[in-house]
């Protein structure tokens, strides 16, 4: 079940995009009619290139010259064979081709070659100009050079493409002409080893002169540099630097460990002693520190005193306090106590000693500390100084030694033998070309204009915030939808007459939208409407066709309907009809005297009243007793009244007036209203607690929205005589 209901739900939506490609046909069709045409003109009249490949080997050498390993980098990098890709395709290379093929009188590739025929006077120019125009300049040359503007064209065409994982490059060339491309491709190929060979052999060269005359600059630097060595050695004394500067830091880290041994040796008396330093006369006090309580002296004698006490305590329960024994005890227990306290002061004195110890000894360590880091400051300065040197000899020492051994290995004829670079195939004349590829090309256009196509057309739908559809209504501005009026061209009607359709042509489609209309008007409360105001939220959305039509559907039923023109700003009912505007509305509400101000129109049960004079206060005029007044009287006459009014974003003369009908009619335009604005003009009127009857889409375009069965029937029953509902 779960099943079956989803894919219905994604035909839906199948159907949906259908559709929205079906309302954008035009925008598709335009846009892939457009870009196959190009495509295919512009395949057609492309002149066809070929491409011409000759295929190298760049292996690697043995380079013997510049193969200085303190002084170059790794020649076999990746960084080597892009730089061989450049070399090919660098100007010089090019140049080098050109005059090889002397690409400068080939016609076809130098169109200039056809004018360079020269005749006598040209010959006798030229020759005047070489006498007496003076020396030229490099640069002047480098201009007049007409092979440095085909180089240019040569590197235009040229193509360098590494076949992966080897070492064989593609050097193919693009032309119009197949037989010029292959020599071109293979004129490039024998240019790049030609300067390959001018390269190496230019850098050989310049090696061998490099390396002789540098190596006579390097003797003399070595030497100066030992020299600077010894001196220095002499003149600071340095005699087994090595191991001094080994043993300093080990000898800084042991004082370092000591000291802060010491440190906290030196706290921890301190701390005893500033206890301690206070109780050499209170005997009971100086009991409670652990370190005098804990001797070993003092816990022999408290003992003793704990003894004579708790004899003294038996003694006196059984002699008296007097007894001679007695005596003896107290005499006992206070040369002890007298014992106990001089053994206090004994250690406090041995506690301050070994605070006073343990305070010299860090002092000790701090100054012995300071000594080591200033002697390892100046052995410092002298072993950087020292191995700056030494460090200055040996790089210069291994320099020297490397220029004298490849002075003596090197020859320029090994550098020629040591060649790398192999032409392995030539190109060949192309079968055919590269391009335009017309069958692709074709096929493309059609795929990416179809598809291109249709995403314009959902493009154009996002971006597309007008009502289209029915559905819209109710889901954008949560109102009824009374009815939808198709669209429909002028000259599918037959007189021309659009505004009036409903009562010059009955049996039409559009007539029936209108009956429709009428009938969901009525219907759509359970009371009678007397006073109907037909309104839109801009101008041009059809509120007065609206109007018009809706009022003569309403005549059709017998109904005594009275159409009024309430616009008082641009009013048209009069134009519609053919009517004088010269009396209506405007004089009445401005108290007036007026005199058939309501005209009978031609369509039975219809009377009019136009908007009259244009006021300059129609919002004042409309708000005022005088419109209620108007209001009780027309409701008295006719049995449905009409008002076409005003835009309600563009002034308030509907809000005014929706506040006195008994409902209002808000007309959008299909695919010209935006939702903003229909959504502006409903907030309008429901601020004012206006009674909205529902919406009318207007002009419709039901066949591309894809409604195509809202009215097929009409013709079955538009005739027939309406009954009154």
């Amino acid at each position: 079940m779960l099943d079956r209901d989803k894919m219905q739900e994604e035909e839906i939506h199948l159907r949906d995009y259908w559709k929205v490609i079906i309302k954008r046909s035009n925008s598709v069709l335009t846009f892939f009619s457009v870009l196959v045409v190009v495509v295919t003109i512009g395949t057609l009249t492309t002149t066809p290139v070929y491409r011409a490949s000759t295929r190298v080997l760049i292996d690697r050498e043995n380079q013997n010259v510049a193969n200085l390993r303190d002084v170059y980098y790794d020649f076999y990098s990746e960084d080597y064979y892009h730089t061989q890709y450049e070399l090919i395709k660098s100007a010089a290379v090019a140049y080098k081709a050109v005059k090889n093929l002397n690409l400068e009188g080939n016609p076809e590739f130098n169109p200039a070659a056809k004018k360079m025929s020269e005749g006598f006077l040209s010959g006798l120019s030229r020759a005047l100009g070489s006498i007496f125009g003076g020396k030229k300049t490099s640069d002047d040359t480098v201009k007049d050079d007409p092979a440095v503007p085909l180089a240019k064209k040569v590197q235009g065409g040229l193509r360098v493409e590494p076949v992966k994982n080897s070492r064989i490059v593609n050097i193919s060339y693009e032309y119009h002409d197949p037989k010029l491309a292959a020599a071109i491709a293979n004129g490039v190929a024998n240019a790049y080893v030609e300067q390959v060979l001018d390269i190496k052999m230019g850098a050989a060269k310049q090696a061998v002169e490099w390396m002789s005359k540098k190596i006579d600059e390097q003797k003399r630097t070595l030497e100066d540099s030992q020299k600077a060595l010894q001196e220095y050695m002499k003149n600071k004394d340095v005699v087994e630097l090595e191991n001094k500067e080994a043993l300093t830091p080990q000898k800084l880290q042991n004082l370092g460990y000591q000291l802060v041994l010491a440190e906290a040796k030196r706290k921890d008396t301190e701390a005893l002693f500033n206890q301690v330093k206070n109780l050499a006369n209170n005997l009971q006090e100086a009991l409670t520190v652990p370190a005098i309580a804990g001797d070993p002296v003092m816990q022999s004698l408290r003992t003793e005193e704990i003894k004579i006490e708790k004899d003294s305590m038996e003694m006196s329960k059984k002699y008296g306090e007097k007894h001679p024994q007695m005596i003896r005890l107290r005499e006992d227990l206070r040369a002890l106590r007298e014992k106990m306290s001089s053994e206090s002061k004994r250690i406090i004195t041995s506690i301050k000693n070994d605070y006073e110890l343990a305070k010299a000894r860090e002092t000790g360590l701090r100054n012995s500390m300071a000594q080591g880091k200033g002697e390892a400051m100046v052995l410092s300065e002298k072993a950087i100084q020292y191995g700056a040197l030494k460090r200055e000899v040996e790089s210069n020492q291994q320099l020297y030694d490397a220029l004298l051994k490849r002075i003596k290995e090197t020859s320029l004829i090994e550098e020629v033998k040591s060649f790398n670079i192999y032409i392995v195939d030539r190109a060949e004349i192309p079968k055919g070309p590269v391009r335009p590829r017309s069958f692709l090309n074709i096929l493309l256009s059609i795929i990416v204009g179809a598809f291109g196509g249709v995403g314009i057309a959902f493009f154009l739908e996002y971006i597309d915030n007008t009502f289209k559809k029915p559905e819209d209504v109710e889901e954008k501005l949560a109102l009824p939808l009374l009815g939808v009026v198709p669209y429909i061209k002028q000259t599918e009607i037959p007189d021309g007459n659009f505004e009036t359709i409903t009562h010059t042509n009955q049996k039409s489609t559009i007539s029936e939208t209108y009956r429709a209309l009428r009938t969901s008007i009525l219907l759509s409360t359970p009371e009678p409407v007397k006073s109907i105001a037909v309104t839109s939220s801009v101008e041009n959305e059809g509120k007065t066709t609206t109007a018009v039509n809706l009022a003569i559907t309403l005549a059709q039923m017998e109904k005594m309907v009275l159409l009024v023109d309430a616009d008082l700003r641009k009013p048209k009912v009069h134009s519609v009809l053919g009517m004088d505007n010269s009396i209506g509305l405007s004089n009445f509400l401005a108290r007036q005297v007026v005199q058939n101000m309501i005209k009978a129109s031609e369509i039975p049960s219809l009377s009019i009243i136009t908007a009259g004079p244009l006021p300059p206060n129609p919002s004042e005029l409309l708000g005022s007793k005088r419109m209620k007044e108007f209001l009780d009287i027309v409701n008295e006459k006719f049995d449905i009244v009409v008002f076409d009014t005003a835009p309600l974003i563009t002034v308030t003369d509907t809000t005014l007036l929706s506040d006195l009908v008994d409902g209002t009619i808000l007309v959008i335009r299909s695919g010209r209203t935006t939702f903003d604005i229909a959504k502006r003009g409903v907030k309008l009127l429901r601020d004012i607690n206006a009674k909205v009857l529902g919406v009318v889409l207007n002009s419709m375009d039901t066949a591309k929205e894809g409604y195509r069965y809202l009215y097929p029937y009409y013709y079955q029953y538009g005739s027939e005589k309406e009954k009154t509902v």
